[in-house]
């Protein structure tokens, strides 16, 4: 509808632009005082235009009825009407265009911000987010650019360009022809243009990429950087990238206002070779085209001039935004982490165990993380994981969450692999802390809500209460509708825990996993966190990633990982006994 409405108010326009341009010919009748008596016209001269010199005998016997100061206001008034008509036209066309160039930018970010949501975790660990910023937001801008430009290529400048240019073979096919056949010249030479300038549009957004990622890892470590007086250093990286990227957008834009001077440099070569050739065949009598006609004939030609300019800059557009269209589609043709099977059963309770059997893990084919990992975790157990980093605790935290499937092997929910089991009712049955808390720019119970919006305001007081967190959530401004800042940046990191805490005790998971939620916070708070953790362990299956041996001395089982393999498995006592692996990593932690 919205491109429909577009297309036949441009061809309105095009037809009120010609029909203005025609009133050219009784302003010279006018103006120049040609003699009406010789409203016969040669017939030659009616050979060559038929109607259009029909409509100068009538425009000639008006002239005479009406006098040449009546009919010269007569005229001038059409005009005006022409060009309100026109431009009407253009105004309801355009606002038929808003509801699509709108429309397109929005469609590409709901794309691809929900392809963000389903891409695997490696796909992050690969790329920079300043990067990812950039294509949704400049690279977007630069596709809607692009698809204003072709729809005005496909409905609007073929209008303009055909109409009067169906005029003006009609007035002269020997000249139209003529045209024809220099016109091509100047097409083939802005595009060649046109290609260089793709290639260096896409480098120049992924340079555009680089400056914001610099700019989002300064304003996340601008603690680190004055603490070590980095300044220095941290401005000449961003002056070497910001640089690169000016560079480039230079040349990206050299080339784009190259189209505008260039495709109005090839016009007026056509218009001089008209004016040659035309000129010619004038001063031989054998045209057969009055000098008004010919006249109206060149200012007819000169509307062909800015949509043909037009024409050449959204090809320009075009290359630039198929570039930036190129990136867009690197994220959205990746392939999505977790693909579920199409009849996947549903989660029951968790009655028994979850077990890891033969399960193999690799985030690339050369380098395994994981290797042939046998482990039973019964329900309510506490298995804590324990090993040097890089032995593959982490990667086993994050199978267990379905962040990655196995390579080899399967992980069992009371007998049944995951992979057959609904995603989202899986991930129900799971809770996450993290050691470094994750909070929204949001309110506190939103934040307390992720995981449970349905929850009571009742509940959610309970389960602040249990993870020792309503007495400071209930002295902020708004209680529990006071915004916590980005990344929780109005709270300490006690308190920050301590909600997380409180947003995993409202979910009500039956298993756990829970990265050394302490490990960074002083000794009262980190108490409390204790405590509220100890809460929250209740009755829980739980996977713990202990980083310091002294918080899971009580755990059920720790399981001890080296080079993504289990190399010792029991209770403290048991693994202190054995005099292993364990032993020294707890010596040497105690020594520290």
């Amino acid at each position: 509808m919205h491109r429909l409405r577009f297309a036949s108010f441009n061809i309105l326009a095009s037809l009120f632009g010609a029909f203005s341009i025609m009133t050219v010919v009784p302003f010279l009748q006018i103006i120049f005082n040609l003699n009406p008596s010789s409203a016969s016209p040669k017939p030659s001269l009616a050979a060559q235009t038929g109607l259009l010199n029909e409509a100068n005998t009538w425009l000639r016997l008006q002239i005479i009825e009406w006098g040449s100061f009546y009919s010269l206001v007569f005229f001038s008034c059409m005009l005006v009407v022409m060009f309100l008509l026109k431009n009407l036209s253009l105004y309801i066309a355009f606002t038929g265009l808003s509801h699509m160039r709108a429309g397109i930018s929005k469609h590409l970010r709901d794309l691809m911000y929900h392809k963000l949501l389903k891409l695997p975790m490696s796909f992050y660990s690969s790329e920079r987010k300043g990067d990812l910023i950039t294509r949704a937001t400049n690279d977007v801008r630069e596709v809607e650019w692009s698809f204003i430009g072709v729809l005005e290529m496909v409905l609007k400048h073929p209008f303009m360009l055909l109409i009067p240019f169906g005029l003006l073979f009609y007035i002269s096919w020997q000249l139209t022809l003529f045209v024809v056949i220099v016109l091509p010249l100047s097409g083939y030479i802005i595009s060649r243009l046109a290609k260089k300038l793709k290639k260096a549009a896409r480098l120049g957004t992924e340079k555009l990429g680089d400056v914001i990622s610099q700019f989002e890892e300064t304003l996340g470590g601008i603690k680190i950087i004055k603490a070590f007086n980095a300044e220095g250093k941290s401005s000449q990286h961003f002056d070497e990238k910001n640089n690169d990227h000016f560079r480039l957008t230079k040349k990206v834009l050299k080339r784009e206002y190259a189209a505008s001077p260039l495709s109005e440099f090839m016009g007026s070569i056509v218009i001089s070779s008209i004016l040659i050739f035309a000129g010619r065949l004038i001063l031989k009598n054998d045209f057969g085209l009055s000098g008004e006609m010919f006249i109206m004939y060149i200012a007819m030609f000169s509307q062909l001039i800015p949509p043909a300019k037009a024409l050449s800059e959204n090809y320009f557009r075009l290359e630039k935004g198929m570039a930036s269209m190129e990136r867009i589609n690197d994220i959205l043709d990746a392939e999505d982490g977790i693909h579920e099977m199409a009849n996947t059963k549903e989660v029951v309770d968790f009655k028994e165990n979850l077990t890891f059997k033969n399960v193999s893990f690799s985030y690339n084919t050369s380098t395994p993380v994981l290797k042939e990992i046998n482990l039973v975790i019964h329900k309510g157990e506490k298995v804590a994981l324990v090993g040097s980093s890089g032995a593959g605790k982490s990667t086993m935290a994050d199978l267990v969450l379905r962040f990655h499937n196995p390579v080899s092997g399967a992980i069992l929910y009371d007998g049944m692999d995951i992979k057959e089991l609904s995603l989202k009712g899986y991930r129900n049955k799971i809770a996450v802390v993290t050691q470094e808390p994750i909070l929204f720019n949001d309110t506190v119970e939103n934040n307390l809500k992720l995981g449970n919006p349905n929850a009571t305001y009742l509940e959610m007081v309970a389960a602040a209460k249990q993870a020792n967190a309503h007495s400071f959530i209930e002295i902020m401004d708004d209680g529990y509708q006071s915004l916590v800042g980005e990344r929780g940046g109005k709270l300490s990191g006690g308190q920050k825990q301590r909600l997380t805490i409180a947003r995993a005790i409202l979910s009500n998971p039956e298993i756990l996993v829970l990265d050394e939620a302490t490990s960074a916070l002083d000794s009262e708070s980190e108490k409390l966190v204790n405590d509220a953790l100890e809460k929250l362990m209740e009755n829980r299956t739980s996977i713990i990633i202990a980083h310091r041996l002294s918080t899971i001395q009580n755990a059920d089982k720790i399981v001890v990982l080296e080079h993504g393999k289990i190399v010792e498995t029991g209770t403290h006592q048991e693994l202190i006994q054995k005099q292993g692996i364990y032993n020294s990593l707890y010596k040497l932690q105690s020594l520290g």
